[in-house]
């Protein structure tokens, strides 16, 4: 697990395949500024960071636990731990056997969030087919967070299209991201 910025933003940008001033143009800042992150020796603003960790694997909590931590003194720094998160199966199994609203902001994996959107009852019928769909994931990669917001604000509206939900899921985004 990458644990600074600057790595994080390293192999995202080699994942893409982008030159430095490619993968700054995606987020409005210059190539130099990029290898500055890159290097440690500038810090993007956390808006920054999460916009381009939002395309990393890294779930919102996790990015900004990082960005926080990489703000401390040296000295301070291992008291935000970055440690592996606990398994979150076993919390999971329960919720879905108890037939409990699961937390899903709290899954950093995204394969764990789908697996576990295929399982579970409590999600409205509509929404969980939505949730299924490959191409939602390949467009929005849509956070647990996301997930737990699209299912409590529009989930008890009832049926809803593909493209209401998607609608919902790029409004939730960008009500988000707007602060």
């Amino acid at each position: 697990m990458l644990k600074s910025l600057g790595d994080t933003i390293y192999k995202s940008r080699q994942d893409l395949d982008l030159t430095q001033d490619e993968f700054g143009a995606r987020y409005s800042v210059s190539g130099p500024a990029i290898f500055k992150f890159e290097k440690g020796y500038v810090r993007p603003s956390l808006a920054l960071w999460l916009r381009i960790a939002d395309e990393t694997p890294l779930s919102e909590r996790r990015a900004v636990i990082m960005w926080l931590r990489s703000k401390l003194p040296e000295q301070y720094r291992n008291y935000l731990e970055l440690g592996k998160a606990a398994d979150p199966r076993r919390l999971i199994e329960k919720k879905l056997k108890a037939k409990a609203e699961i937390d899903y902001a709290l899954i950093e994996n995204h394969d764990l969030v789908r697996e576990t959107i295929k399982r579970d009852k409590t999600l409205p019928k509509h929404l969980a087919t939505v949730l299924n769909d490959d191409d939602i994931w390949d467009l929005f990669k849509p956070t647990g967070h996301e997930i737990n917001l699209l299912r409590d604000m529009f989930g008890p509206l009832g049926k809803g299209s593909k493209a209401a939900y998607r609608d919902a899921l790029f409004l939730v985004r960008t009500f988000i991201h707007s602060f």
